[in-house]
């Protein structure tokens, strides 16, 4: 009799740990900022050393302000993903040699739920004192935190590329 109660007891915790989970899972969602990525558009070519305007669009459904945005840029040389995302037309997979990396890193207003983060950018072109970046398939990781300490994630695929006549440039 006390292995079925004690077996009772356990179904019991488990199955309301289960409902509980599956609450805070929905909780968790409604309350997660969101992101609009308004420049570039998905799958735009950037120019090395050209400034560009990375502007999204973030908005607080919990209501109770905004926190911070971060994102970075890697390559994207060999096809990754991360999640689901806009669909771009891809080079030729290669090996990286010189890629560009960059992560930036802002605080948001904590007083506004809605808000327009901009930022001019210029990717430079120059790896070292002896070599360019690759150019090519890269992409930004976008994540934005709320005042509650909710995140978002998305991405964004792009070419990095040089202008004709360039040292590098793939098109010599």
């Amino acid at each position: 009799m006390k292995k079925h109660l004690i077996g009772a007891k356990l179904l019991f915790l488990t199955v309301s740990m289960f409902f509980w989970a599956c609450a805070e899972d929905e909780d968790t969602v409604e309350l997660q900022p969101t992101v609009e990525v308004l420049s570039p558009a998905y799958c735009d070519t950037i120019w090395f050393d050209e400034p560009f305007t990375f502007k999204i669009r973030v908005t607080d459904p919990g209501k109770e302000g905004l926190g911070a945005v971060s994102f970075d840029t890697h390559h994207n040389f060999n096809h990754h993903t991360h999640g689901s995302h806009h669909p771009c037309e891809m080079d030729p997979k290669k090996d990286a040699v010189r890629p560009f990396e960059e992560v930036w890193i802002h605080d948001l207003p904590d007083d506004e739920t809605d808000y327009i983060f901009e930022q001019e950018i210029t990717i430079p072109s120059v790896a070292n004192e002896n070599a360019y970046h690759d150019y090519g398939d890269y992409h930004f990781h976008i994540y934005v935190t709320n005042y509650q300490g909710y995140q978002t994630f998305t991405t964004l695929d792009y070419k990095l590329m040089y202008r004709e006549g360039h040292p590098d440039d793939p098109w010599q």
